[in-house]
């Protein structure tokens, strides 16, 4: 019995050594390809603002509606405008500690993918609202298409240096441990500020020139691959 069990033991013994020997070894390596596309800017973000200050908090707010009541008013007529009210704040001006006034403000914001419509339209607004400030943005249908096709592009850099790597190194083959497909496109470009006049508008001054720009958009593949040793 203890002399078929110890040729049981060896035959598996050498039966393990034979299956590691058919086993191919793999060295990993790791590295990163990505797909960059500079794209236009088809979205102008507006933020405009009525703001009121003084004592009489019930007179400065009904200033600031009436003014926002306007606005939007004058903003619907454009079809190719979006607009949306934004936040509505009553805060107190302090001097040396001391409450002296009030601040009334509320904004609005305009969103378009024509400039010239929305330059228009801002040089209206002005009668009544200052502008906060203004961004240029890659709308979510343009970043959406665009990202594909980089995604398309980077996995086919990715097989080219996999390919590479392998050459190089005089491996029969490769195969993938690891793929990470990244679209390294969160960045939103900060909102151009306009400069604070401390007096009331009292008229429409020229509308603001609006050059939307270009920024790029980029994939970015991070992998890992192992090559055959034998």
């Amino acid at each position: 019995m203890k002399q078929q069990l110890a040729a049981l033991l060896l035959g598996m013994a050498a039966w393990g050594v034979t299956h590691a020997a058919d086993t191919p070894v793999y060295d990993r390596i790791a590295f990163t390809v990505s797909a960059e596309k500079e794209v236009p800017n088809d979205v102008l973000t507006a933020v405009l603002y009525a703001e009121q200050q003084g004592q009489d908090t019930a007179a400065m707010a009904d200033s600031v509606n009436q003014a926002i009541a306007w606005a939007m008013g004058v903003a619907k007529q454009e079809t190719a405008v979006e607009a949306r009210t934004l936040d509505y704040t009553t805060n107190p001006m302090y001097t040396d500690s001391r409450i002296t006034g009030w601040q009334v403000r509320q904004s609005i914001q305009l969103k378009s993918k024509d400039s010239k419509v929305l330059s228009g339209l801002l040089g209206k607004l002005q009668e009544k609202l200052r502008i906060e400030g203004i961004n240029y943005s890659v709308s979510p249908e343009v970043q959406g298409g665009t990202e594909e096709e980089l995604i398309n592009t980077a996995l086919a850099n990715f097989k080219k240096r996999a390919e590479q790597i392998k050459t190089s190194m005089g491996r029969a083959e490769y195969r993938v441990a690891r793929l990470d497909v990244q679209a390294a496109n969160d960045f939103q470009p900060p909102m151009m500020r306009m400069a604070v006049m401390d007096a009331a508008p009292m008229a429409a001054p020229a509308p603001p020139s609006l050059e939307s720009g270009k920024q790029k958009l980029k994939v970015n593949v991070q992998a890992e691959i192992e090559l055959s040793i034998n």
